[in-house]
């Protein structure tokens, strides 16, 4: 029997308590951002119905560099990847997807009604035992979002520039074991409920407006005119998963007006951090891996930032 890898991870989200609110600061805007070392798929800090927006790029299941993560989380995913058969190479990508679906569960929780929650996720290609195939990162999150009681919206397809626009994969000019190139990534969009509520004239929202080129720009569905983040954090030489600062700006432009509350759960380096003290929106964030935040990031906690470490 085929299961799904959304079906897989509905066995795993369920409803928590909540034990603390988040902290209101309004003295100003950055004083009420935080980061949080710790896992995201509970985000007790957060209150139900606290964030506007949710901006974040997780893990890639599937992809080799996050296999360890992954593999951290369940002993089982491990021992799927290094049996490398078809059957437990699939177990393996639904456990991944299950870990990401506790997240966005908790995503789905603490939006408000009319929220949005924008996911950029890739594909990932594989090879185990002579046979390639093509795991569907964005199929799987898609109905990951759904079971969490999400509205799904047209996604933006990120084309990304490359520096060779004709590689491929496959060898040589013949058919038929050539494959196409996956240089595409995926912008998924939801929103809670139905369509965000705001006063009459509200002054914040039409404070936040756009051009008519940003939004002709902005909300066609095939973004081509982005490149992609260097992966490499300067300062240790680690390899990352950034997403290029222009991804988060539109997205926050896009769906938030200022002084809302940005939620990014997988924060990594912290772009999406700093794109929102630019834009004038409040800023929560999750990361595992403290190792991973950017030191320009780190060098506003305690100003501009506050920080919380959880026990272990």
């Amino acid at each position: 029997m085929i299961i799904d890898a959304a079906q897989y991870a509905s066995k795993f989200i369920s409803s928590r308590a909540i034990q603390s609110a988040m902290a209101r600061m309004e003295k100003n805007l950055a004083s009420a951002s935080r980061i949080v070392i710790g896992d995201s798929a509970s985000m007790d800090e957060l209150a139900d119905c606290s964030v506007q927006l949710v901006v974040t790029s997780p893990p890639y299941p599937m992809i080799k560099m996050w296999d360890g993560l992954f593999s951290d989380m369940d002993e089982r995913i491990r021992v799927g990847l290094a049996s490398g058969n078809r059957e437990s190479l699939r177990e393996a990508y639904m456990r991944m997807h299950a870990k990401l679906a506790l997240t966005f569960s908790e995503c789905a929780r603490v939006l408000i009604d009319g929220g949005i929650c924008c996911v950029n996720i890739g594909d990932a290609a594989r090879t185990s035992r002579g046979r390639f195939q093509v795991f569907p990162n964005h199929v799987d999150l898609t109905r990951t979002l759904e079971c969490c009681g999400l509205d799904i919206l047209p996604y933006i397809l990120w084309k990304k520039p490359m520096n060779r626009p004709n590689a491929f994969l496959g060898s040589g000019f013949l058919p038929t074991n050539a494959y196409v190139t996956l240089d595409c990534e995926f912008i998924l969009i939801a929103r809670k409920g139905g369509l965000r509520k705001f006063a009459p004239k509200d002054p914040k929202r039409y404070g936040s407006s756009f051009t008519k080129g940003e939004r002709d720009r902005w909300f066609s569905q095939i973004w081509d005119d982005v490149r992609g983040a260097c992966q490499n954090v300067a300062e240790r030489g680690d390899r990352t998963g950034a997403f290029p600062a222009e991804i988060p700006r539109r997205l926050i432009r896009m769906f938030s007006i200022e002084g809302d509350t940005v939620l990014d759960p997988f924060m990594g380096t912290g772009t999406t951090l700093l794109e929102c003290a630019k834009l004038n929106r409040r800023f929560m964030g999750y990361e595992v891996n403290e190792k991973a935040i950017s030191s320009k990031v780190l060098g506003m906690v305690g100003k501009d930032l506050g920080l919380m470490r959880r026990n272990r």
